[in-house]
């Protein structure tokens, strides 16, 4: 959990571990002990202006900028655990999640948020696609592009995990089509005490890296322009609402 002073309370993890694999998920959801019913979270389809407190009712800014949010989340499926998992967190004698389960296929879900998306050519110096797809064929593609997902490190530890990840894209509900990355490697390390870690994927389709550098492009300054407009409240009157897949589940938003 990250707080707004950005300090994680070392100990405290989401992450959906499925030792029976994904027919099980809905054993997790109805035997929920944390959030019985799920009364609080409502799903994207289901969400709208009248879901935030009343004085954002007719809030144009906030709610284009939660659907915009919702728009870059994305559900994490991990399918592997690096044997380089501390046991602990670093310079304590608190557990670290999952050191138990090193060098399983134990697969654990979590959510994540698109944080970048561009476009590369062969004569950038980058090569050529190295998609799955294209790493097979004798012609790969020359025009490629490379997605950047931020999840929290005990979800996604190294580049060994995020080889055997899959990030998922519009899982809105159980009809909505969607969109898989495999993964490739954790871009620019991963940092234990914030939680954070920033992954890697790789694609030939370059309309879906198009559509999400807009879309990106679009939070950044929504986000500002919220900023800009609420900076000022005291916290206690301040608005926290998170998209996530919860269970493994498709988009639910929390407001709080």
């Amino acid at each position: 959990m990250i707080e707004e002073s950005g300090v994680f309370h070392l100990g405290n993890h989401e992450a959906e571990m499925c030792y029976g694999g994904e027919a099980d998920l809905h054993k997790h959801v109805t035997g929920c002990k944390k959030n019985p019913g799920h009364k609080d979270f409502i799903p994207l389809k289901d969400f709208n202006a009248s879901c935030l407190p009343s004085r954002y009712h007719d809030d144009d800014l906030m709610s284009e900028t939660i659907k915009t949010l919702a728009a870059l989340t994305v559900q994490v499926k991990t399918k592997f655990t690096s044997l380089e998992r501390p046991e602990f967190y670093p310079g304590t004698q608190v557990p670290y999640p999952c050191y138990n389960d090193r060098g399983s296929l134990v697969m654990r879900l979590g959510t994540g948020r698109v944080w970048r998306a561009k476009k590369y050519t062969e004569s950038d110096g980058w090569g050529t696609c190295r998609c799955a797809k294209c790493q097979v064929s004798a012609t790969p593609s020359k025009v490629w592009g490379e997605v950047h997902v931020v999840t929290a490190t005990h979800v996604v530890f190294d580049d060994s995990e995020a080889r055997q990840t899959r990030c998922v894209l519009g899982f809105d509900d159980n009809k909505s089509p969607v969109v898989s990355l495999d993964g490739w490697e954790v871009r620019g390390g991963t940092n234990i005490e914030r939680d954070w870690c920033r992954l890697s994927y790789v694609t030939c389709d370059l309309k879906l890296v198009d559509d999400l550098d807009k879309m990106w492009r679009r939070f950044d300054g929504l986000c500002r322009d919220v900023r800009n407009k609420y900076g000022r409240f005291d916290d206690v009157d301040k608005l926290t609402v998170i998209v996530s897949h919860p269970h493994g589940c498709p988009k639910q938003v929390s407001v709080g």
